[in-house]
């Protein structure tokens, strides 16, 4: 990777060199050009949005999405505004004498995106003398690299610099790795081509990631980003045999700077040349591709005519070799391009070059803010998808909750609530039958134990027993969905949505002692209608029982009663026995005190039977109440206990996202707004 740098004495992080934009459209003094107060209140209103467009320091994907860096950049952009000093480049051809040194070195960085890229031999080639008798200089650039082992960074500069210049340089790369750069000095024709000091920074290539078949992503150094970003001119080179261009585009960061050179290590027909940068336009953004300048180069190319010239520079047959394997390496079209940028080519105003720096940066700016707004959008839907995700998850949780834990017995017709209650009437009514009105008379104080005994029977006991069970099954869901809720929250580790109230809030939903589903979660519905039954309908029908023994002991009595006194007056020959008063005589009075006695019994048989009845009768009510019982105490259950972390953390994501994507479009509206006003300002200076 390599670095050219044009300077000024300011440090290269506090600012973009104006350098970068000189491939911008420049106004002439002849042109109108836009108030200072609208670029001021532009930059001003740029500045404002940093804080809502950027994501907090520790949470920038890249340093390019670092708020501190930019804030300094917009800080140095309005103190250049507002500053009344000369500009620190002065363009009107070449550089005077007396200014000359008053400028930082020219700055172009060419990044190597693997060791196959070429960037070292690209360097090499520009940089090489094949005429000149001192092979020396030429084996010194080839062994750059073997001469600083374990740097990272090489800064190369000319020979002829002077020691002001030289101490410039060291501070033109800020952003540069500390204590793993170093200086070479080297005399080369190259940089004599241009009116300015040139610096080339050569980087270390970067860390490639590869799959089993194919390559993944390129690992781009913090550091880096900052360079390419703060250089007057990146040059970013690919090879497409080691590195996809799909990948190389999968980094927008890589392309930020304005003055973005992409060089691709390979020398197609010229006469698809056009139709290939068409191509690979077209699968960039509108924007990068606009700016961005795509040239084919083959370093590897025109390192060997070097080699070609140097071994017999007189003979006829090397030059030709030479002129035709450089020519058709195309490294010279890359020189071109850097002349292009570099090189001044029309006079401007003081008051233009403040401008076109100002905006320059500001559209930088404007830019990072877009990616970031972006990345923010996408990480806002992915949580919004994961939430719907759990959401169908709850949902089919509580529809399966209702099937399987009041699910039909193996060997049963209807579900598990009419089963049991069916099963339990079958046992008490072995019971019931056997309480005749000749056994009840004879057990009436017994009639409550007998029906609570029955009702308390383990037969009885069938479904308090399968859900104890399903308790099991429904605690085992509880933490699988817990685990879900924050494993979801861990995929998204930054706030809002993984903020430490959030955290708190379903911790302490977590250790609350109503969380734990117990065994008898479930079986209090069973538990109160059983108390029903053993309180309301048993007591009613063991006071029935007692009714009718009295009432059918008194009709018995009072007909025997009755019989015995016409019997009696019978024997004792008064004919019409002790009734005889009242007109009956004695057959009648026996008659009537047996009919008497009859009709008892037969009015005790009727209410006792009756009594059964309506029991059974309460015994339904209670069962249709204890099967609607169990599925609200079930759906409670799933709300308050199993489901409950999971609903709450879904429920407040929810509200994160739709409050984030609110501020998102606040942001990009006006982010249009500030885009809009820049595309105005822009056009003025054209």
């Amino acid at each position: 990777m390599l670095i050219c740098r044009v300077g000024h004495t300011h440090t290269a992080r506090h600012r973009v060199s104006w350098f970068i934009y000189r491939s911008l459209s420049h106004a002439t003094n002849s042109k109108t050009l836009p108030q200072r107060h609208e670029i001021l209140t532009l930059l001003h209103k740029t500045t404002s949005l940093l804080p809502r467009a950027l994501p907090p320091e520790e949470q920038a994907a890249n340093s390019t999405e670092s708020p501190k860096l930019w804030k300094e950049i917009l800080s140095k952009t309005y103190t250049d505004l507002v500053s009344k000093e000369i500009p620190p480049v002065h363009i009107t051809g070449e550089l005077s004498p007396s200014r000359f040194w008053e400028h930082e070195l020219n700055s172009s960085v060419v990044y190597g995106l693997d060791q196959w890229s070429g960037a070292q031999d690209l360097v090499t080639a520009l940089l090489e003398e094949p005429l000149t008798s001192d092979q020396s200089l030429n084996e010194r650039i080839r062994s750059r690299w073997g001469t600083h082992p374990g740097q990272t960074t090489l800064r190369l500069s000319s020979a002829n610099i002077t020691p002001s210049l030289s101490r410039s340089k060291q501070n033109c790369s800020r952003s540069l790795p500390a204590n793993k750069d170093s200086e070479f000095h080297v005399s080369s024709s190259f940089f004599q081509q241009f009116p300015f000091p040139l610096q080339i920074v050569e980087l270390s290539p970067s860390i490639i990631q590869r799959s089993r078949n194919s390559v993944s992503s390129v690992v781009v150094t913090p550091e880096t980003y900052d360079a390419l970003l703060e250089a007057d001119v990146s040059v970013i080179l690919c090879n497409p045999l080691t590195t996809p261009i799909s990948v190389l585009l999968r980094d927008p960061c890589l392309f930020r700077n304005p003055n973005t050179i992409l060089v691709v290590t390979s020398t197609p027909p010229k006469s698809n040349l056009e139709d290939l940068r068409t191509n690979l336009s077209e699968i960039l953004p509108e924007k990068t591709a606009r700016r961005l300048k795509i040239y084919f180069v083959d370093p590897f190319r025109a390192v060997a005519a070097n080699e070609v010239l140097k071994s017999d520079f007189q003979s006829p047959i090397a030059i030709q070799r030479y002129q035709d394997d450089y020519n058709g390496s195309q490294v010279s079209s890359v020189l071109d391009a850097f002349k292009e940028i570099i090189s001044p080519k029309a006079e401007f105003s003081e008051s233009s070059l403040r401008y076109q720096t100002a905006l320059a940066r500001i559209r930088a700016a404007l830019t990072t803010y877009q990616a970031a707004l972006h990345r923010v959008r996408h990480e806002t839907d992915s949580v919004a998808v994961d939430v719907c995700a759990l959401k169908a998850r709850l949902e089919e949780a509580k529809v399966k909750a209702q099937g399987e834990v009041l699910s039909r017995f193996s060997d049963g017709e209807g579900d598990a609530v009419t089963a049991a209650l069916d099963l339990a009437a079958k046992e008490i009514r072995v019971v019931m039958d056997r309480l005749t009105w000749w056994k009840m008379i004879w057990r009436v104080d017994e009639i409550s134990l007998l029906i609570t005994q029955a009702v308390l029977q383990p037969g009885c006991r069938t479904l308090e027993q399968q859900l104890v069970l399903q308790t099991g099954r429904l605690s085992v869901l509880q933490d699988e969905i817990t685990k879900s809720m924050f494993s979801l929250l861990a995929a998204h580790p930054h706030p809002p949505f993984n903020s430490a109230i959030l955290q708190n809030l379903l911790q302490q939903l977590v250790a609350s002692p109503s969380f734990r589903v117990m065994p008898r979660t479930l079986i209090h519905p069973i538990d109160m209608r059983r108390g029903q039954i053993i309180e309301h309908p048993t007591t009613r029908l063991h006071l029935t029982a007692q009714r009718v023994t009295l009432r059918i002991g008194g009709g018995i009595a009072a007909g025997a009663g009755l019989g015995w006194a016409g019997w009696l007056g019978w024997l004792a020959g008064t004919g019409e026995g002790l009734l005889g008063v009242v007109g009956l005589d004695a057959g009648t009075a026996m008659s009537l005190g047996l009919l008497i006695a009859v009709m008892s019994v037969r009015w005790g048989v009727g209410k006792w039977e009756r009594a059964k009845r309506r029991w059974w009768e309460d015994w339904d009510r209670v069962g249709n109440g204890l099967a609607r019982d169990l599925r609200t105490t079930l759906d409670q259950a799933m709300q308050n206990k199993v489901l409950v972390v999971a609903e709450t953390g879904c429920e407040k994501l929810s509200e994160i996202t739709a409050q984030r994507r609110s501020e998102i479009e606040e942001v990009e509206e006006e982010l249009d707004t500030l885009q809009a006003t820049l595309d105005h300002l822009d056009q003025s200076l054209q």
